[in-house]
């Protein structure tokens, strides 16, 4: 397949150099990235785990084919932050029917804010889970997890181009897993970026996040909260994550979310995104909670971290 990668951050890199072993990959980039890209990006994705096993580093340099603005393609691959995906809907609009266009980013209402640019059968939704990680002076530096690429299982009619974009993601080596409901689905995982970032500050950095039972057991207690503006919003969260392990009690969910952050790997990714991306988790925690607003449900512990996370 001939596949547009939109987005040349941590993910679409990523993403798109894994599947440039079988299909020729060409990267959208504006004009200053375009110049570094077509220099070549180095690119090492640390197994999680730290390579037990026996599976190495995946490491190489990265030389896509590089454009500045949309062209058709078999598939374009749509991987750009949260915040920026607005301003990118009208340029997409003109492949609508052409294109295929697979969305893989973090958003709470991706449906709500696409569907006023492309209609339904013009796109599909996943998520690029399995990668994470940043930036460095010499290139992409993340950490290839060994599950948590998603993709939506797809209407009748759209269930043959979703089964192949699934056998290529799986080629690549990513493990994916087909979600009956997508939208849903990411909306419910938003919640755990959207509000890192307040009990992160509210801690005083990461490893006393990691070690404060009181903090982890408010996060807890915000997590429950932001469920619940998704169910308000009609959402069926039983059985999406992590949203029913949030209904076992708080110090039991506390002390696995600290065990989670103490991890190396989750260390690494959530430091790294930290680091280039605090401006869309602000954003999300303000939207979330605007949407808990307008939907009558309150959210006293998600609201008490307004302050850090606007300053």
């Amino acid at each position: 397949m001939r596949i547009l990668i939109i987005g040349a951050g941590v993910i679409g890199l990523s993403y798109g150099w894994l599947l440039s072993r079988d299909h020729q990959v060409v990267v959208m980039a504006r004009p200053h990235r375009a110049e570094q890209l077509r220099a070549g990006v180095q690119m090492r994705l640390h197994r999680a785990g730290g390579g037990r096993r026996g599976r190495p580093s995946l490491v190489g340099r990265f030389r896509p084919g590089v454009v500045d603005e949309p062209v058709d393609a078999d598939l374009a691959l749509v991987a750009v932050d949260r915040t920026r995906l607005g301003e990118l809907l009208p340029m997409l609009e003109p492949l609508a029917g052409s294109t295929p266009l697979l969305f893989m980013l973090n958003h709470w209402d991706i449906v709500g804010e696409v569907s006023s640019w492309l209609a339904p059968g013009h796109y599909c939704v996943g998520f690029p889970g399995q990668i994470g990680g940043g930036h460095t002076a010499e290139g992409i530096e993340a950490t290839l997890f060994d599950r948590g690429t998603r993709l939506e299982a797809g209407a009748r009619g759209r269930r043959a181009l979703l089964d192949r974009i699934d056998s290529a993601l799986a080629a690549a080596g990513l493990k994916v897993k087909r979600e009956r409901d997508m939208p849903g689905w990411l909306a419910v995982h938003y919640l755990q970026q959207s509000l890192t970032l307040g009990p992160l500050l509210e801690a005083g950095g990461y490893d006393r996040l990691c070690a404060d039972d009181a903090a982890l057991r408010r996060m807890v207690l915000a997590l429950r909260e932001g469920v619940a503006v998704c169910r308000a919003r009609g959402i069926a969260t039983g059985r999406i994550p992590p949203a029913p392990l949030l209904r076992l009690p708080v110090g039991m969910v506390a002390a696995g979310l600290g065990r989670m952050f103490s991890q190396d790997d989750t260390r690494r990714m959530v430091l790294a995104h930290l680091a280039h991306g605090r401006a869309e988790w602000r954003a999300g925690f303000f939207e979330v909670l605007a949407a808990g607003r307008r939907l009558g449900v309150p959210m006293p512990i998600w609201d008490s971290y307004s302050s850090l996370v606007a300053g």
